[in-house]
C-alpha cells in the first residue's frame, strides 16, 4: 500500500510479476505463497474512483506488506499512493481507508516509522504529495471518520499509560492485576486547523465503531463497560456532541448493538444487533432505530432475514433502504451458504432483495448520490477482484486483476455437493477435486472449518476469503495439485442452517456433526471420488476439535492434522480468552461434568490408531496451547503416532509469512507421507 507511481501501476508490476509460469503448472505452496489479497475497497464520493490496498506476502520482511491503489471507475489505470508513509500493520494490513467529503484527499492508518503507533495519514487524490498525519495520538489511532465538512477527524484511541504504572515499568515493579480494569478506549476529535485532540466520552465507556450524523451535530457510536472477548455482547449505542458534554443513550438494551451508520437524510441510525440476547448463537441481525432520541427495545426495529448474520451495512442515499452484506439467512442458507451476496432492505416495509452481481462480496461502500457501489468480489477459482455495480444500469464491472499469474496455474475443479445425514437432514459442502482428468477414484482429505458457528466459501482458501488467505495452514490448492480431492463439509452446528441448525450441537459437539461429516465421506466413496482406504481429516480451532475427536472415534483414517484445536473442554472454558462461549454449549463444567468428560477428545486417546500431527501457536489465547501439549503427551504415553510443531510468536492465526508457509508446507509433506496421492507433491 504505498508507492506513488503514475501510470499503468498494479496491472503492468503484477502482470510482469507473474510473465515467467508456464500455462498448466501445478500449483506449490510457494505459488500460494505469492498470491496478493484486496484488503479494503473505498469507492470515492463523485463514484469516478475507487481507492483499495493490496497486502503482498513477503518472505524477506517476513510480513504481509501493504500499498494503496487508486483506479479510475472506467478501469483504465490504476496508480499506487502514499508510497513513503507504511499502511498500518499490527499483524495483518488495517488501512482503513476513507476519502474526505469532497473527494479531496484519501486517509488511511499509517506510520512513519516502522511500527505503531498508527495515525490517521492523508493524501491527495490528485498526487504529487507525500501523505501527511492529521492525527498524533500517543497511543495511536484504532478506528475513524471524516466530519461532513471536512474539517475534523473523530477517532477511537486508548487511554495513555499513567505516569504510575510508567515509573513501575521502568524499575520492573510492575505487575499484571488479573481483572484490573483496562485503560480505556476513547472516542476523540482531531480538528484539522491545528489545535489539540479532545476527549468526548467518559473513562468507563470502551468505545468500539463510530458514525457522524450528516450535520456534523453529533457522533454516534458504540461502547461497552468492559473489554475483552465478551465486550462485543455488551455493547449500546451513544451519541455526543463533538463540542463535547455528557454522552445521550440512543440504544440502551443487553446483547451486541454496534456498527452505527447514521442515515443520509439523519433521521435513522442502522447497526448490528443480537436483538437483545447476549449470545454467542444469537443471530447478528440488522437493526435500525430513531436517531433523534433515546430509544428502548420497542422502538428497535429489527430485519432478522431468517436468521442472517450481518457484517456489513451501507445506507442507499434516499435513507428509504440498507445494503447488506451478510452469511446465513435468507440469502446464504442451503446450495448458497457459501455466498455473501449484497441484499438490499427496505427498512420501511421490510422487504429484501438480492442485488445483481458478485455472489461472494465483502468491502461494499457506495458513492455520495447513491447510483455506484464500489466491492471486492471473489469468484470460485479466485483471490478477489475490485469490482464496481452501477446501480441504475445493474452492470458490473471488474476494475482489477491482481492475480494474473493465476491464468497460467492448473487449478482444481471446485463444486458444490450434497448429501443426506444419518437423520435425513440434508448437509452441503464444497468439494475440490485435483486439475486433469476425472473418471479415477481419489485419496481424500476432510477440512472440517472452524467455529463452531464458521464455515466456507467460494475462493482459493475457502476458510479465509475475509482476510489475507495465507492464515490458513492447509494449503488447499496445492494439496490438490499432488492428488488429493478436499472436501469441506458444513455440518449442523454452523453458518448455512439459521440458529436453529446451530443450536442442533449444544451439549453435543461430536455427535450430530460428526455423523454429518461422515456421512458426506461416505457419499463421496459411493458416488466413486474418494478411495476409502485413503483418507485424512484436518481443521483448526473447532475443526481441531472436530479432526481430534474424528481420530477417537474412527480407524477409517489414515493420516489427521489438527491445528489450534480443543481436547479438553474444561481447559477451554477455564483457560480461554474466549471461554465462556463453552457454557453456552455445555454449561460449567463442575455442574456437567459427564458432559464435559463425553466430550472432550483428550478422554478418548488410546482408541486413536491415525497418525496425528498437532500444529499450535505458542502465545494463543482464544484455544490455550495447554490443550495441545495435553493431548500429545496422552497419545505419547498411549505409543500412538504423533508429532507436536509449536509456532513460535504465533497466536491463533499465524500471521508471519515465514511461519505460514512452513505450516502449509508441513501439512502437504504429511499426507503425502501417510496417503499416496496420485499427483505431484507441491511443496517448495
Amino acid at each position: 500500500m504505498k508507492r506513488a507511481l503514475a501510470v499503468l501501476g498494479i496491472f503492468a508490476s503484477f502482470s510482469a510479476a507473474g510473465a515467467d509460469v508456464k500455462a498448466g503448472a501445478r500449483v506449490t505452496v510457494d505459488d500460494l505463497m505469492k498470491v496478493r489479497s484486496v484488503v479494503d475497497v473505498r469507492i470515492a464520493p463523485d463514484g469516478q474512483s475507487v481507492a483499495y490496498v493490496v497486502s503482498t506476502p513477503s518472505l524477506d520482511r517476513n510480513a504481509h506488506e501493504a500499498s494503496i491503489y487508486v483506479v479510475e471507475a472506467r478501469g483504465r489505470s490504476a496508480r499506487r499512493v502514499a508510497e513513503e508513509t507504511r499502511v498500518f500493520t499490527a499483524a495483518l494490513p488495517a488501512p482503513k481507508l476513507r476519502w474526505s467529503p469532497d473527494g479531496g484527499r484519501l486517509s488511511f492508518l499509517g506510520m512513519a516509522a516502522e511500527k505503531p503507533p498508527a495515525q490517521v495519514f492523508a493524501v491527495s487524490a490528485a498526487g504529487g504529495e507525500p501523505a501527511r498525519a492529521l492525527t498524533s495520538a500517543p497511543e495511536g489511532v484504532l478506528a475513524y471518520e471524516w466530519s461532513p465538512d471536512g474539517k475534523s477527524v473523530a477517532y477511537t484511541t486508548r487511554d495513555a499509560v499513567s505516569q504510575e504504572e510508567q515509573r513501575q515499568r521502568k524499575d520492573f515493579s510492575w505487575v499484571i492485576h488479573v481483572d484490573a480494569p483496562d485503560r480505556g478506549r476513547r472516542l476523540c476529535l482531531q480538528p484539522l486547523d491545528g489545535t489539540s485532540a479532545r476527549v468526548l466520552t467518559p473513562p468507563d465507556q470502551y468505545v468500539d465503531g463510530l458514525t457522524w450524523s450528516p450535520d456534523g451535530r453529533e457522533i454516534a457510536y458504540a461502547a461497552a463497560p468492559v473489554t475483552g472477548f465478551k465486550a462485543q455482547y455488551l455493547t449500546r449505542l451513544y451519541a455526543v456532541a463533538p463540542t463535547g458534554g455528557p454522552p445521550r443513550p440512543v440504544v440502551d438494551r443487553p446483547g451486541m448493538n454496534t456498527s452505527p451508520q447514521w442515515s443520509p437524510d439523519g433521521e435513522k441510525i442502522a447497526f448490528v444487533s443480537t436483538n437483545g440476547r447476549a449470545e454467542l448463537m444469537a443471530p447478528r441481525s440488522l437493526a435500525v432505530v430513531p436517531a433523534r432520541r433515546s430509544s428502548s427495545s420497542s422502538a428497535v426495529r429489527i430485519f432478522g432475514l431468517n436468521d442472517a448474520w450481518v457484517n456489513e451495512i451501507v445506507w442507499a442515499r434516499d435513507g428509504r433502504s440498507v445494503y447488506v452484506l451478510a452469511n446465513d439467512g435468507t440469502y446464504a442458507s442451503a446450495e448458497h451458504m457459501f455466498e455473501q451476496p449484497i441484499v438490499r432492505v427496505d427498512v420501511e416495509d421490510g422487504r429484501s432483495e438480492r442485488i445483481a452481481g458478485a455472489a461472494l462480496v465483502y468491502s461494499l461502500s457506495a458513492s455520495a448520490d447513491g447510483s455506484r457501489l464500489a466491492f471486492r468480489e471473489v469468484g470460485r477459482r479466485s483471490m478477489g477482484d475490485v469490482s464496481i455495480l452501477n446501480l441504475v444500469s445493474g452492470k458490473s464491472v471488474k476494475l482489477t486483476d491482481v492475480n494474473p499469474e493465476l491464468r497460467g496455474l492448473e487449478l482444481g475443479r471446485q463444486e458444490v455437493v450434497e448429501w443426506l445425514s444419518f437423520d435425513g437432514m440434508r448437509i452441503w459442502g464444497l468439494l475440490l477435486t485435483p486439475p486433469g482428468p476425472a473418471g479415477r477414484m481419489l485419496p481424500l482429505l476432510v477440512y472440517c472449518h472452524g467455529g463452531p458457528g464458521g464455515g466456507v466459501t467460494y475462493g482459493l482458501f475457502p476458510q479465509f476469503m475475509h482476510t489475507v488467505g495465507q492464515v490458513d495452514p492447509y494449503p488447499v490448492e496445492a494439496m490438490a495439485s499432488a492428488g488429493f480431492a478436499i472436501l469441506f463439509p458444513m455440518p449442523r452446528g454452523g453458518a448455512g442452517y439459521g440458529e436453529a441448525g446451530q443450536r442442533a450441537i449444544v451439549n453435543a459437539w461430536g455427535e450430530a456433526d460428526y455423523k454429518d461429516i461422515m456421512a458426506g465421506v461416505d457419499h463421496l466413496i459411493a458416488s466413486g471420488v474418494a478411495d476409502p482406504e485413503r483418507l485424512g481429516v484436518m481443521g483448526a480451532s473447532y475443526g481441531g476439535f472436530m479432526t481430534n475427536w474424528i481420530v477417537t472415534q474412527t480407524g477409517r483414517f489414515k493420516a489427521a492434522s489438527s491445528a489450534a484445536s480443543i481436547s479438553d473442554l474444561t481447559d477451554q472454558y477455564l483457560l480461554s480468552d474466549g471461554g465462556e462461549f463453552i457454557g453456552e454449549y455445555f454449561g460449567k463444567p463442575w455442574e456437567a461434568r459427564d458432559s464435559y468428560y463425553a466430550h472432550s477428545p483428550l478422554n478418548f486417546v488410546d482408541r486413536v490408531t491415525t497418525p496425528l500431527l498437532i500444529q499450535h501457536g505458542e502465545r494463543d489465547q482464544r484455544v490455550p496451547i495447554a490443550n495441545a501439549w495435553k493431548f500429545y503427551r496422552a497419545l505419547k504415553a498411549h505409543g500412538k503416532v504423533v508429532e507436536f510443531d509449536i509456532y513460535p510468536r504465533a497466536t491463533h492465526l499465524y500471521y508471519e509469512p515465514m511461519l505460514e508457509r512452513e505450516a502449509m508446507r508441513r501439512n502437504v509433506e504429511w499426507f503425502v507421507k501417510w496417503i499416496s496421492p496420485a499427483g505431484v507433491p507441491g511443496g517448495r
